[in-house]
């Protein structure tokens, strides 16, 4: 009964959305096969077959079929993708995993291709972290002739992945392809609209933010309305994101009258009903730039019954069902006081 009382907030940012807006959020997207669309005027039935026209002549081009030995492009060069996965898989962090299709989707290719390209070339460093869409080892994995290496699941076990009893590593810890794209230094965030407002609160974005959470998530309202408050009361304030969905971010400001210095644990997005804990933007902030710190704000939401944080985030932005404060807003609130508190006091000290 939980499982579906945790599910009332729809869990895609795009499937509902206007064409318009679908741009607005594929525009600000570092992966290369999302750019396309967003610079079109419009996408309908002729748009999207010439893109399939386009995307098979570029298909063929990059794995063509046997043709007596001769070598598509000249000796030594190399696609700039394969650059761009090796080095993806190197910044992949220790406990996490990723599949086939969230490496093809940040490289503009296709599983199968990045597949064969990890097959033929099992030296890559980190090929073991890449699974199959369901998180398993991929049966056509192998190690170079005559390894003696472990298994790629002993291998991510010891790194700390989880693996059930069918094989299939957790979800939580798998890096989706806007996440390596944000460790390679592409930013991914979302656009400049969803970013917090730098002034005070904003009546008119708080009606709105409000009247989208009740209408998309009803059973969280009551619960998440109340920890902002309880925010409010512990010296912090709100402000909102821009954009149609409009975001929402409990803001604390722990400098001083002339050099401020403003911190923020969550982005709230009633629509897509998510709860991003921001760790990329507390590392670069005081006290939370200490990754002890960020490691006890993870533990404690971990605590939490409904959320699950990977440790190989602490630098990304994993999220939660925002659903979790139907039923669990109290204690959300303790993890907000120890923030504030953290905060404030700028100490290791509660740890």
């Amino acid at each position: 009964m939980r499982r579906q009382r945790l599910s009332h907030c729809p869990p895609t940012k795009l499937s509902n959305s206007p064409f318009a807006r679908k741009q607005q959020i594929l525009d600000s997207s570092a992966l290369r096969m999302n750019l396309e669309i967003a610079a079109s005027e419009r996408w309908g039935k002729a748009e999207i077959q010439a893109r399939a026209d386009r995307l098979s002549e570029r298909a063929i081009g990059l794995w063509p079929g046997p043709v007596g030995g001769a070598s598509v492009r000249p000796a030594g060069e190399e696609w700039a993708g394969w650059a761009e996965l090796r080095a993806a898989l190197v910044a992949l962090p220790s406990g996490s995993w990723t599949t086939y299709g969230d490496v093809a989707e940040l490289i503009g290719s296709h599983p199968v291709a990045v597949g064969g390209y990890l097959a033929s070339n099992p030296t890559v460093i980190g090929a073991y972290r890449v699974l199959t869409a369901d998180g398993r080892v991929s049966a056509g994995f192998r190690w170079v002739d005559g390894s003696d290496r472990h298994p790629p699941q002993e291998l991510l076990t010891a790194e700390g992945v989880r693996f059930d009893s069918l094989g299939r590593a957790h979800r939580s810890q798998r890096l989706t392809a806007a996440e390596p794209a944000t460790l390679l230094g592409k930013d991914v965030a979302r656009s400049a609209l969803g970013d917090p407002l730098p002034d005070g609160e904003d009546t008119e974005a708080a009606e709105r933010f409000q009247g989208q959470l009740r209408q998309h998530c009803p059973r969280a309202s009551a619960g998440l309305l109340s920890s902002l408050d309880l925010w409010r009361r512990q010296g912090g304030y709100v402000t909102y994101g821009r954009s149609e969905e409009t975001s929402c971010f409990p803001m604390l400001d722990v400098g001083t009258s002339v050099d401020s210095h403003v911190v923020w644990p969550f982005g709230l997005y009633p629509v897509s009903g998510t709860v991003e804990v921001v760790f990329q933007y507390l590392k670069d902030r005081s006290p939370f730039d200490n990754v002890g710190l960020r490691r006890a704000l993870l533990r404690r939401l971990n605590e939490i019954d409904g959320i699950t944080l990977s440790e190989a985030k602490l630098e990304l932005r994993p999220s939660f069902p925002l659903s979790v404060f139907a039923e669990h807003a109290e204690e959300i609130d303790g993890v907000l006081e120890w923030c504030v508190h953290t905060a404030a006091l700028g100490l290791p000290g509660s740890l």
